[in-house]
């Protein structure tokens, strides 16, 4: 156990100092990226050698600051974007043909590309509910560890690929590479801080209670949510929490590479690659078609679409002044659509060709 926390303190110090230098850079989301690409290579060529037998980053601990975004995201829901639900219905809508072509495509790469068998190749091609894949793919008899290894690559692409597009359609750095900073003086009251507190603990409870996707993050986030909306009261988050709560986000994806066999990697690696380019082109392509359908912007449309993870997407809205509220919506219900159906079209057509 201390082994365990030491190796977890000494993984947090290199991500906090990795992100502290990246902030001075042009790296979209430095306090996220930064620690995730260091601790990354860290875990691949030095972890065996110095990290304890099986180490793992300790979830529960994860799990307390992910809360923390879901508070923030909660908390900029307000009566006024709960009334423009119907403007989302276009955007709901093209997601949900959206996630089904994402699925197809995918699992074609995987199957020509990957020589995967077919339960491997379809859980790993499933564009969102990467616990539920991993479990999934166990039980209808798919490699588990590939599965694993296929659905967080595509979250790191993700989280890499869509700030660098949005600079590139903006044909500006966006975010902290365009200089917007945190304010190294935010105001917090105690107040403030209790209603946090409250708010994470209970939040998390109501997650894990009701098992929802992504539960460490939507139960604070929708607790959050009904206590503003049914109080009035205004929560405001100290900013250095927040980028606390960056560096152990991507210090801990970094440290899944852990263990890691170099040759397994290379392979999923590229073909993580081409399958996320090829679902950020289709994301493109929905939000071309959409953009005139609906009034939300383009950047926002984009990030919704994007695949990757619920709490990174919304740092990224976060990051380039887009509406975190309404991106983790959409992909709340990428997720929820697409692993309802995972073992539906599993059985109907994929487990009928083998």
């Amino acid at each position: 156990m201390k082994k365990n926390l030491f190796y977890s303190a000494l993984l947090l110090a290199l991500g906090t100092l990795v992100g502290w230098v990246a902030s001075k850079t042009l790296l979209p989301l430095p306090w996220m990226l930064g620690p995730l690409l260091a601790c990354a290579i860290w875990s691949i060529n030095f972890g065996e050698k110095i990290a304890p037998p099986n180490y793992v980053f300790p979830q529960k601990f994860r799990n307390y600051f992910v809360a923390i975004i879901g508070v923030m995201i909660g908390s900029q829901v307000t009566p006024d974007l709960m009334d423009q639900y119907t403007k989302y219905f276009p955007s709901i809508f093209g997601l949900l043909i959206f996630s089904w072509c994402a699925h197809f495509v995918n699992y074609k790469i995987f199957i020509k590309f990957g020589k995967y068998d077919r339960a491997t190749a379809f859980f790993s091609a499933a564009p969102g509910g990467l616990m539920e894949s991993i479990a999934m793919s166990e039980q209808y008899g798919g490699k588990i560890k590939v599965v694993t290894l296929q659905q967080f690559l595509r979250i790191i692409f993700v989280i890499i690929l869509v700030p660098i597009m949005i600079s590139i359609w903006l044909g500006a750095p966006v975010g902290s590479a365009a200089g917007l900073l945190l304010e190294k003086n935010a105001i917090i009251s105690v107040i403030d801080l209790f209603y946090i507190a409250i708010l994470i603990i209970f939040g998390l409870v109501l997650g894990s209670q009701l098992r929802m996707p992504a539960g460490h993050l939507l139960g604070p986030m929708l607790l959050t949510i009904l206590f503003t909306l049914s109080t009035n009261i205004n929560i405001h988050l100290p900013d250095i929490l927040v980028v606390v709560a960056q560096v152990i986000i991507g210090t801990s994806l970094g440290a899944r590479f852990f263990g890691m066999d170099k040759r397994i990697l290379f392979t999923a690696t590229r073909l993580s690659a081409l399958s996320v380019i090829t679902m950020l082109i289709l994301a493109f392509i929905f939000v071309i078609i959409l953009q005139n359908l609906s009034e939300l912007t383009v950047v926002t449309l984009f990030i919704s679409f994007a695949p990757g993870g619920v709490t990174e997407m919304s740092l990224i809205a976060l990051s380039v002044a887009s509406s975190p509220a309404l991106v983790s919506a959409h992909h709340i219900f990428r997720i929820i659509t697409t692993v309802s159906l995972l073992g539906i079209i599993y059985n109907r057509w994929i487990d009928k060709l083998s």
